[in-house]
């Protein structure tokens, strides 16, 4: 039987990526030490992760490793997802390309579903195609012919305020997608608001997301992001303390017993 933290995953870059951009701290935490501090092994590999041997060396003991992939101008994908595959073939825990900003910046830029297709034509058929959809993603008009050619779907929202919301997004997403595999994002930080979590946002993030796993509405939940859980946050130190205390039980969905401990201003 499956734990809770088996259904966890790390949303992992390359070091310090949003030192720059975020001014967090100077960070030299890697996906390697992050899974190990959280008690974790799935990771999605992104922030411009080259999809090498050497990038994969750390993490090859995780079961499960979704790769984010980047397109090159003119929505050419074949160069990127080459050595995705090409790693896919050799180590089959690398299970999926993952889109992280395909809603965001390719549709509006004008990607059209058939995209999705060719991609999907020219990927091998044990690999799986995943896609990042944000909250604010949810108007796009035609996002359910987009979805119809991706495996699954990691859910994000962007402002901490969002986080009550989740549930009702995700069953739409449900709706458009048949019920395709879903991991809904936590973040470590309010990038909305540009501001800390509390402890009580932290906590509602997993409350939320442990729940919809126990029913069957969600596939898991994704912290965000490895670079920036030595920066100082104190939401990293929670969820850490929060794994080690309930991770390890017996995972049941829909009928699991509320049990586990949230205590969000420990």
């Amino acid at each position: 039987m499956s734990t809770i933290k088996d259904h966890m995953w790390l949303w992992g870059t390359i070091v310090n990526v949003l030192q720059e951009h975020y001014h967090f701290d100077t960070s030299k935490m890697t996906i390697g030490q992050g899974l190990e501090i959280l008690g974790l092994d799935h990771a999605m590999m992104c922030g411009n992760l080259p999809p090498t041997e050497e990038e994969y060396e750390p993490v090859k003991h995780c079961p499960e490793l979704l790769w984010e992939m980047s397109f090159d101008e003119g929505f050419e994908y074949k160069r990127q997802l080459a050595p995705i595959a090409a790693l896919h073939e050799k180590h089959p825990s690398v299970k999926a390309v993952l889109l992280d900003d395909f809603s965001t910046t390719e549709i509006s830029q004008g990607a059209q579903p058939s995209l999705l297709a060719d991609m999907r034509r020219d990927m091998p058929k044990s690999l799986e195609l995943w896609i990042v959809v944000y909250t604010m993603n949810m108007d796009i008009p035609n996002l359910e012919e987009y979805l119809e050619y991706v495996d699954g779907i990691s859910f994000w929202v962007w402002h901490a305020k969002e986080l009550p919301q989740i549930p009702e997004h995700v069953a739409r997403l449900h709706e458009m997608t048949n019920r395709k595999p879903t991991v809904v994002g936590a973040y470590f930080y309010d990038f909305g608001e540009m501001k800390p979590l509390t402890n009580e946002e932290m906590g509602s993030q997993i409350e939320i997301g442990v729940e919809m796993m126990a029913k069957g509405d969600s596939d898991g939940l994704c912290f965000l992001s490895s670079s920036i859980m030595d920066v100082g946050l104190d939401s990293v130190g929670w969820t850490r303390d929060w794994i080690a205390a309930n991770g390890d039980q017996p995972f049941k969905t829909r009928k699991y017993a509320n049990n586990w401990t949230i205590s969000r201003k420990a």
